[in-house]
This record gives structure tokens, sequence and C-alpha cells, in this order.
């Protein structure tokens, strides 16, 4: 009777060993999971922001490669920025996330084409309220139509998971 007791005892360590061990592997396997998830969904963001059909450069049905006008971009972000259902539509392409366009040369600007941090009320004030913050920057063409001319411009998205 002892030796069936002291055998099942050992049985059901070993049992609860392996499960504490298979279970934490688990729990790792979907943690990579959940960043690789977090990572492609920063990605597709990133690709639909240097897409954006309202912002090509577009010459004759011709369009280039990442290259945004300064028109169009300029008054994209007013609209957005001021009228709350072009937030709204925005938000169902984009999420929670910042995109900015800054032209680095030759002249200095900077618009925020879209901003919308998670936020929560903690002791009556708004805290933002997310785990990871991924950030990707991308050069890409500035054109001006008005001068005709090309300047270099870096668009930065981050996105908030």
């Amino acid at each position: 009777m002892f030796e069936t007791i002291a055998v099942l005892i050992v049985f059901f360590f070993l049992l609860a060993t392996g499960s504490i061990f298979y279970f934490g592997a688990q729990k790792s396997a979907l943690q990579k999971e959940r960043v690789k998830a977090s990572e492609q969904y920063a990605f597709q963001i990133v690709l639909k922001s240097l897409y954006m059909p309202e912002l090509d450069c577009s010459f004759l049905v011709t369009q280039k490669d990442n290259c945004v006008d300064k028109i169009k971009l300029t008054k994209l972000s007013t609209l957005i920025l001021e009228n709350e259902q072009a937030q709204t539509d925005y938000f169902n392409e984009f999420g929670y996330a910042t995109i900015t366009v800054t032209e680095a040369f030759p002249g200095i600007g900077n618009w925020t084409l879209y901003n919308n941090i998670p936020t929560e009320e903690k002791d009556g004030q708004e805290v933002p309220s997310y785990t990871a913050r991924l950030v990707t920057q991308s050069p890409i063409l500035l054109y001006d139509a008005w001068q005709d001319n090309y300047a270099f411009g870096i668009i930065e998205v981050a996105v908030y998971v």
C-alpha cells in the first residue's frame, strides 16, 4: 500500500513539473506570436500611409512611388484635424497611430497628418494607455506643385498597441 502511494506521489509530482514547463513554454510562444502580430499590424499601417491615394503625386495617370504632394498633404492634415467625421473615417484605416511628415531638405516643414493616441481617465486626468509604441520612418519625396520642385522628407508612423 505504501509503495503504491509513493509511486502515485512521484507520478503526480512529475506530471505537475512537466505541466509547469509546458505551460511556461506555451506562454512564451503566445507572447512571441503577439509581438509578431503587433509588428505586422504596424507594418500594414505604414504601407497604408505610404500609399494613400489622397496624397499621391500623379502626372497624366503616372504615379511616382513614395511621393507626397505638399498641397494635398497640407489640406488633408487640416481636414483631419478640424473635421470630426474625417477623424472617424481615418480611425477605421489607421486606428491608434500618429503619422507625421517632416521635410528634411531643403526647407523646414512639419505636418501631423493623423494623431490618435489611446488614453484612459485616471484620477480625473487623461493619461496615455498603451503597452508598446512601434515607430517606423521612411524616406519620401515631397512635391511642391506651385514651384514645380521636389524636397526630401521623412514620414514617421508611430503605432500604439
